[in-house]
């Protein structure tokens, strides 16, 4: 992880001014099915996504995740996917925005602080930023949630404390603004296309 000479064993920081952290390289993840690739910095801790949503043998979040500081892995990026049962269109987008702010508002002590609705074609991308309660402590979370044909993927940098998030976010940004999915997915959400029945085909790697 970036040096921090200030960091107490819980990474919340002694007190002095903290050295501002800095990447010393960065590593593209490409989704082994191909549905996106994103860039997170190599020193972090890296771990892998795969849970069941409800029914264990149901549908599963597949992804994987960051963390800057192993004391601290309430500090984390993740980015998983999970499949949806039908295909997504800006018709949806009232429903899902519903769906959407409901989740956050049922966190214990959420405040949305700031939220964007994106559509292009049909895909639908909701950014959220907002605090919530977990124990005595207060998160923070940006959040992507986009519906992508017939997936939803999650892109998430949460900090363990308000100042957490904002210490490591410059870092935890890049990997939002560097996330990309493959032309396949681009050419399924087309409204010009959404009339055809079929199933886009998805590749092993992304394309840069």
């Amino acid at each position: 992880m970036p040096k921090d000479f200030s960091m107490t064993e819980n990474g919340t920081g002694s007190g002095d001014v903290r050295e501002t952290p800095k990447f010393t390289g960065v590593r593209t993840h490409r989704d082994e099915k191909g549905r996106y690739s994103v860039r997170f910095a190599t020193d972090w801790q890296w771990f892998t996504i795969d849970e069941p949503i409800g029914d264990p043998d149901g549908v599963r979040r597949e992804g994987i995740g960051a963390a800057p500081n192993a004391a601290d892995p309430s500090s984390a990026l993740t980015m998983w996917v999970t499949p949806l049962e039908t295909s997504v269109t800006v018709d949806d987008l009232a429903d899902l925005r519903e769906g959407v702010d409901q989740g956050l508002l049922s966190l214990e002590g959420s405040r949305i602080l700031s939220t964007e609705d994106l559509v292009l074609d049909n895909l639908i991308k909701f950014v959220r930023v907002y605090t919530f309660r977990e124990g005595d402590a207060t998160r923070k979370r940006q959040q992507w949630l986009l519906y992508v044909d017939r997936w939803l993927m999650c892109l998430t940098w949460q900090g363990s404390s308000v100042e957490e998030y904002d210490y490591w976010y410059a870092m935890a940004n890049h990997t939002f603004m560097t996330m990309e999915l493959p032309p396949e997915l681009w050419f399924a959400t087309d409204r010009d296309l959404a009339g055809l029945n079929r199933e886009p085909e998805i590749p092993h790697e992304t394309v840069h």
